[in-house]
């Protein structure tokens, strides 16, 4: 990986990858991030950040106008199936403890901190989700057949998944991975995965008949809830 300083941007980070085909730009914590196919000089690669700055500066509004929508305090009540998250003021410099009262996930921050700086973001959401995993693991299989029953189907297995990309897989076996993610979802958007999954039991890609099977799975309203999926904002990562 190498780095170069760029005057509106600050900070360019750029990672070289053979699978890669083109070039492409993210914001991660601030910083504009490259990858780029194997071979790039860092004199290409800053002739097409030129080329393409307009671009790139709509996409770091849209990422600052994002991370806007992330910021949390201690006090916050953060909605998870089963039952919340509350982040409590702690009395432990440096540590996040971590409990259950009842189905309440209580997170005790320790005095004085941000936590809206990267690092301390990453620290918090990693502990959340070791909690949140292990009730993704009695929940979602619960609700999986729940759905699966009230649709006259049925999937030859179900795990739990740690990826935040995929929030659900159907192998060809018909056996279904839900990501457990799904825990910061709404319900009526977990159902949409797990109807879409279910979906794919009967046809293995997104052809049109999937989309009409998977569509009358959500009561005619695939196409509203999958947009509400992809731009939904997930405070842990």
């Amino acid at each position: 990986m190498i780095a170069y300083r760029d005057e509106e941007f600050g900070i360019v980070r750029v990672h070289s990858d053979s699978r890669a085909r083109r070039l492409i730009f993210r914001m991660k914590d601030g910083e504009l991030r490259v990858t780029c196919p194997a071979g790039y000089s860092e004199s290409r690669i800053q002739a097409s950040v030129e080329e393409n700055r307009s671009k790139l500066r709509r996409l770091a509004a849209r990422s600052s106008l994002l991370q806007s929508s992330r910021t949390l305090s201690v006090g916050d009540r953060v909605p998870c199936y089963g039952g919340d998250i509350l982040l409590l003021p702690g009395t432990v410099p440096n540590r996040f403890l971590f409990r259950y009262e009842g189905d309440c996930l209580q997170v005790f921050c320790p005095p004085g901190v941000d936590l809206n700086l990267p690092v301390v973001r990453k620290r918090l959401s990693s502990g959340v989700c070791r909690f949140v995993y292990r009730r993704a693991q009695e929940l979602l299989p619960r609700r999986l057949e729940q759905v699966a029953l009230r649709l006259g189907v049925s999937a030859a297995g179900v795990s739990i998944g740690r990826g935040r990309r995929k929030l659900g897989h159907c192998t060809a076996r018909g056996e279904i991975q839900l990501s457990l993610y799904l825990m910061f979802l709404p319900e009526e958007l977990i159902d949409y995965v797990i109807c879409h999954e279910l979906a794919h039991l009967t046809y293995m890609n997104h052809g049109p008949r999937f989309h009409d099977l998977c569509n009358r799975y959500c009561d005619g309203k695939e196409l509203l809830l999958r947009k509400q999926v992809r731009t939904f904002t997930f405070l842990f990562s």
